[in-house]
């Protein structure tokens, strides 16, 4: 019985240690960042696909000129974590969720005409 309760508690651990390595990975990621009132989403380097975007990107953002807010894009490297495939955010445009840990990068900052998603 002792054998046994000692065999749990280690491979209890050895999940938690590893789980817990696994979950607090985050990755890099590239691309174009739109922004407006209503839409935050990263359209990744090399992929035909739109996530919505979690964190906070506000030094990624140009001050708003209107009562609406920003609107705008901005090319972007961030620290975050991708979520599952899904349909997320307004309509379901968005194929995944990037929930943003660290902006590294933002430049190429402009404005956005209203005609933009």
């Amino acid at each position: 019985m002792n054998y046994l309760a000692r065999l749990i508690a280690v491979l209890s651990v050895a999940c938690v240690s590893g789980c817990s390595a696994a979950e607090q990975s985050d990755s890099v990621y590239r691309g174009e960042y739109f922004y407006n009132f209503e839409y935050k989403y990263l359209d990744p380097e090399g992929l035909d696909e739109e996530w919505c975007i979690d964190g906070d990107m506000a030094k990624a953002e140009l001050p708003a000129v209107e009562p609406t807010g920003p609107w705008g894009f901005t090319d972007v490297v961030v620290r975050g974590k991708l979520g599952p495939k899904g349909k997320y955010g307004n309509l379901g445009v968005c194929e995944r969720v990037l929930t943003v840990t660290e902006l590294l990068e933002a430049s190429n900052m402009r404005r956005a005409d209203r005609a933009a998603p």
